[in-house]
Formats: C-alpha cells, structure tokens, sequence
C-alpha cells in the first residue's frame, strides 16, 4: 500500500512527491513515461516574476504572491537536502517600450504594479544604456526596472528536486505509463484506488495527476467528458546563446519575448506561441527570428556560439486558470495542471495547496476558482 502516487514527473508532480514525503512521511511514488523533468518543466527560461506584497483580489496574483513570496525558503529547503545549486537570484527585470503600443501597455501596467505593492523604477533610454550597456536602446521609447524579479536554472532545480526526492524515500518510476486509475473494490476496508501502469498495478490511498499538458488525454480515460480539465499544448522555441562573460544581470522582457542572461555567459532568447498540437519539434523560420530579434536586442550575440535551440509544450488551460484539487466522482484522485508558463514559479505553492487539500485541510488560499468542476465545457 502506497500512500500517494503522483502521476507525472514533472516540476509539479516532482514537487507534491518531495513536500508529501517530507512534510507529511508519506510512502510517495513517481510515475513519468519518458524521464522526470523531460518535458516543459525543463524547457522554460526559468523568469520568476514579482509577485503582489498586497493581499490580491485575482486568483493567479494569489498564487503568484503567495509563491513568491515562498522561493527563497523553499530553494534553502531542496539545496540543503540535494547539495544541488539551483541558481536561483534575485536579478531583477527590465521591460522595454519599443512600440507605441508597449509603450501604453507599460504605463498602465504602473497602475497594477502600485496596487499590487510592487515596485518598480522607470528608465529612460541613458539610464538603460548605463546599467545594461550590451543593449541596445536606440529605439526605445522608455523602459521600466522591477528590482524583484528573479530567475532560476530549470534543469538545476529539476535535478534538486529528484535528490531531494529520492532523500525523502521516494520512488520514481521512469518509462512507466499511467494507464487508468479506478477505485479498488468495494469490499476493501481502506479508502483506496488503483493505479494501472504500463508495467502493472500499484494500490494507493490517493493518487495526483500532474501531466502537464497531457493531462486532459489522461483524464478523459476515467473521467467524464463534461468534467474533464480543457487543457491542451502551447509550443514555445527557445535559442541557448554562449558568451564569455554575462552580458547584462536582469532578465529582459520586449514584448512577449525575453533574453535571460546566466551567471556563466549563457543567454537564452525566447520564445513564441505557437497552436501546433503535441509537435515538440523545433522550426528553422522561428529559430532565425529568434536569433535576429536578439541579435538586433543585445548586438554581442552576433559573436556568440548558439549552444542549442529547443521547444517545450505549455499546459495551457482555456480561462488561464490552472486545474487544482479533487478530481469529480472520485474521493481520493486530484490534479495539478494547467499552468501554462507558470509551472516553475507556482511550483512551492501548487505543493503546499494540493498537501492541504489531500490531507483535509484549509487551504492558504481560496480554491473555488482552480477546480475542474468550475463549470467550463467546451466541445472536443
């Protein structure tokens, strides 16, 4: 008898899987069906946004606050138990204007940032060039510096959370599918359900679905169509850049594209969004505007190695809103997903919120909003 199993291993699964055998002592097992923290959870440039220092009213500015305000805590917590850095700082952000557009975007964004107490400082183009010299500022209107923005290694914090897994007993199952999931029979004196796998049957007390966006496929297996989570795949494509020293420190955002600049000289350019299924793969014709819009942003890339070019599939929910709780007709089977470009940041919070609500709890913030029965039906 397995108390919990977390189906996918991902950012989030992996998460639950740690905080559920630390925190509560639970015999906790992993499913994945490729290798953990393979997917999206790996592909992501890793940008931690500030969260509210303000009690919100909007259900993602909770999360995103709460989470936040959790990631120094939590990052001391997982590097203690792995000994893996995960490269997490507080490097700050700068928000380009190069468009009439950005420009008005970015200035009522003023509005929101004073109501959620987060502070920010705005630039003009010489106070840009002054603290990030590589950029260039020739055709920005105005910029804007949040001091509190962080960022962190994806593949570091993966391979942490796996250490710290793995130091807490948990058993992680690559290559093993999930099948179906079914309530054990009726006779059986134990609130339980079984998981059937690829490689067979595991019986549990409760089981986590966290199959990114896979998870509606998973779900529509033993849940009913007019239940089942409305998430399907977002592709972003991502370019991995080498120079020998770190260009500039904050994350640059233009747009909904950004550069992230590494402590070792690596800057990552991305991304896009792109409606295109469960393709991963990558296109040159997106790839080389990848690379021309750096390029044209930070002119020393012109030099630099391309390292790798990637994409990842965000779990994309159709109200934004990612899935959190219990799954309908069943007792003891929830889920986690959903979190479209979210998943690394909201992981320290998705972990507490799904403990809490596995083990009966209150929860630290309202959950109405991220259940699967808040009502949206959509046709397949």
């Amino acid at each position: 008898m397995t108390d919990l199993v977390v189906c996918g291993g991902g950012v989030i699964g992996l998460s639950i899987a740690y905080k559920a055998a630390k925190q509560c002592g639970w015999k906790v097992i992993v499913l994945e069906a490729n290798s953990v923290g393979s997917g999206s959870s790996w592909a992501g440039a890793g940008i931690l946004p500030p969260g509210a220092t303000v009690s919100p009213l909007d259900p993602i500015d909770q999360l995103r606050a709460a989470s936040h305000a959790m990631f120094p805590h939590w990052v001391d917590e997982i590097q203690n138990d792995s000994q893996i850095d995960v490269g997490f700082i507080r490097c700050g952000g700068i928000y380009l204007a190069q468009t009439n557009g950005e420009l008005a975007t970015l200035t009522a964004n003023e509005v929101w940032w004073n109501e959620q107490g987060i502070a920010f400082e705005r630039w003009n183009r010489d106070q840009v060039r002054a603290h990030s010299p590589a950029l260039s500022c020739d055709t920005v209107k105005r910029a804007w510096y949040l001091p509190q923005e962080c960022q962190i290694r994806n593949p570091w914090y993966l391979r942490a959370l796996v250490e710290g897994c793995l130091k807490h007993g948990v058993e992680i199952h690559e290559s093993e599918e999930l099948q179906s999931i079914r309530p054990t029979d009726s006779q059986s004196t134990q609130d339980t359900c079984t998981v059937a796998t690829s490689l067979g049957e595991i019986k549990t007390r409760r089981a986590c679905v966290t199959t990114g966006a896979w998870t509606r496929r998973v779900l529509q297996e033993f849940v009913p169509a007019t239940q089942a989570t409305e998430i399907f795949p977002m592709r972003g494509q991502m370019v991995l850049f080498r120079l020998p020293t770190r260009p500039c420190v904050p994350v640059v955002n233009d747009g909904h594209r950004y550069l992230v600049p590494r402590e070792d000289g690596l800057v990552l350019a991305g991304s896009c969004e792109e409606e295109v299924g469960f393709d991963s793969s990558t296109t040159q014709t997106m790839i080389d505007d990848l690379k021309s819009w750096a390029i044209n942003l930070m002119p020393t890339l012109a030099s630099a190695t391309v390292e790798k070019t990637w994409s990842g599939l965000r779990p994309a929910s159709v109200d934004g809103f990612p899935y959190l709780g219990r799954v309908p007709n069943f007792d003891n089977v929830f889920v986690a997903a959903g979190h479209y470009r979210h998943g690394i940041h909201f992981s320290p919070i998705t972990a507490k919120l799904m403990i809490e609500v596995m083990t009966g709890q209150k929860t630290s913030i309202p959950m109405e909003p991220f259940q699967i029965s808040r009502g949206l039906t959509y046709s397949s």
